[in-house]
């Protein structure tokens, strides 16, 4: 798509032709920025603007995942070398790589890498955020599994199929006893992020229709969502838990996914609003920028953290003393323009680092 052309929210019919679609990129942006300013305070920190965020941002993450998933049962031994080999080259690799290179070596610390964890990836002193690898690693594998096991070509009834199964995985994923150094390749996290995932396949085609819908009916769905999400979060004060889905941690199950839902509609919702304005507006704009951000939030997501902790932050609080959370936003927006750039110059010369293997 050329980039003046970008902001048009194409029929869904020439949606399903297209590699990308641009609803898809739009939140992928706004929950990359989202993911950079939580995190901006240390894991042990819980102001409320982080407990918000955590309470939707990572499950928007994985149901975005499934919204870019075309199920298909795969087939025989060959089918699945394809898929684990395209999966291990996309996630694995990139997971490994950044491991070592934001580690201190130490032949003490190197088989925690493989046992990815979050509580693993601390202990071995490297970056932490990897866990979104390994989970959704394992989690691309249990929601195949289900997809070849239902065994039907029929895209249709395969995505029903996906939205039914969707239960007993968030149920599993609740339900499995907790561990320290929580499990091999975070599979218990793995089934709730299944869930999430398997929810995304199940509801594409709503999400693409809802799409083209009135101003009035996508305002309507903005406020609805921003009114229980704020019930759910801010108006709780207090009592709204720090949800850290990397380590299992959930809190209350039925106001996590109440936040989970509500939280994603919202951005989702925006986003259609966005595309909306940016085609229709009374002055058209192009959302090429936008979009370049979800096109390379792989990247972003590998490389902000360190700039934010040990270089921007520091900048930061150096000359604006105090404003903790207008602090954190100035912050996240440079680290979201350093990272970009930063991604774009690996992507062009060593693309292998964020898992694009060239033929």
């Amino acid at each position: 798509m050329h980039p003046r052309d970008s902001g048009r929210m194409e029929p869904v019919k020439d949606m399903k032709k297209k590699k990308r679609i641009e609803l898809i990129d739009l939140v992928k942006a706004v929950t990359i920025f989202l993911v950079i300013l939580g995190h901006t305070t240390g894991n042990l920190e819980t102001p409320l603007y982080r407990r918000i965020l955590y309470s939707f941002h990572m499950p928007l993450f994985f149901f975005l995942a499934g919204l870019s998933i075309r199920p298909a049962p795969v087939k025989g031994w060959h089918g699945w070398q394809v898929f684990l080999r395209k999966n291990i080259l996309a996630l694995v690799v990139p997971y490994l790589i950044w491991g070592l290179i934001y580690a201190p070596f130490s032949f003490d610390r190197f088989p925690k890498l493989f046992y990815a964890s979050w509580a693993a990836l601390g202990a071995m002193g490297t970056l932490t955020s990897l866990w979104y690898l390994s989970a959704l690693f394992s989690a691309r594998i249990l929601t195949q599994a289900l997809i070849s096991l239902f065994g039907t070509p029929d895209t249709d009834r395969l995505r029903t199929l996906c939205g039914y199964a969707a239960v007993p995985m968030f149920l599993i994923g609740f339900l499995l006893p907790k561990f320290k150094m929580g499990y091999p390749w975070c599979l218990d996290v793995a089934f709730v992020a299944a869930g999430f995932i398997l929810s995304g396949i199940a509801l594409w085609e709503t999400v693409l229709v809802f799409a083209q819908e009135t101003e009035l009916k996508l305002s309507a769905l903005f406020a609805v969502s921003l009114v229980v999400f704020y019930l759910g979060t801010a108006a709780r004060g207090d009592a709204l838990e720090l949800s850290l889905m990397c380590a299992g941690i959930y809190g209350d199950i039925f106001w996590f996914m109440l936040n989970s839902i509500s939280g994603s509609v919202l951005v989702i919702s925006f986003c259609m609003i966005l595309a909306r304005i940016a085609r229709e507006g009374v002055r058209p704009f192009s959302l090429w920028a936008v979009r370049s951000i979800g096109i390379h939030t792989m990247g972003i997501f590998l490389i902000h953290k360190n700039l934010l902790y040990q270089l921007i932050l520091p900048w930061i609080r150096s000359f604006i003393p105090g404003m903790e959370f207008f602090t954190a936003f100035l912050g996240s927006c440079v680290a979201l323009a350093i990272s970009l750039g930063l991604c774009l110059l690996i992507e062009r010369y060593v693309p292998q680092l964020l898992g694009q293997f060239p033929k």
